[in-house]
């Protein structure tokens, strides 16, 4: 199964989509995991907040060491598969789904 993982800066709640005013790349961001879960049943497709999440940061040394090295404003970053794909900004919905129909046509490497 296919893994896209989004890291992201500590927010109020585990996607940030709350309050009176949300951020609306927040938004968008929310809306387009949501879609990415219903169109690629075979991919697993999750956040960490640093805040909330703060475990799968400390567990995974790609990610913690860039964060260690560059500060927060290295987030978001994201991962397919454990690979870094992004950093410093938000992928579109059509990114993030070229990212996973990629991993579906590519061989895994062992």
């Amino acid at each position: 199964m296919t893994e896209l993982k989004l890291y992201e800066e500590a927010m109020c709640c585990s996607t940030g989509v709350c309050g009176p005013d949300p951020d609306d790349e927040l938004v968008e961001m929310s809306a387009a995991l949501d879609q990415l879960e219903e169109a690629f049943e075979h991919a697993e497709i999750s956040r960490a907040n640093m805040q909330h999440n703060i475990d799968d940061f400390l567990n995974t040394k790609k990610i913690y060491d860039l964060v260690q090295e560059n500060g927060p404003d290295i987030l978001p970053i994201t991962t397919v598969d454990g690979e870094i794909v992004a950093k410093e900004v938000y992928l579109s919905y059509d990114e993030m789904a070229a990212e996973l129909r990629d991993r579906r046509t590519q061989p895994h490497e062992a």
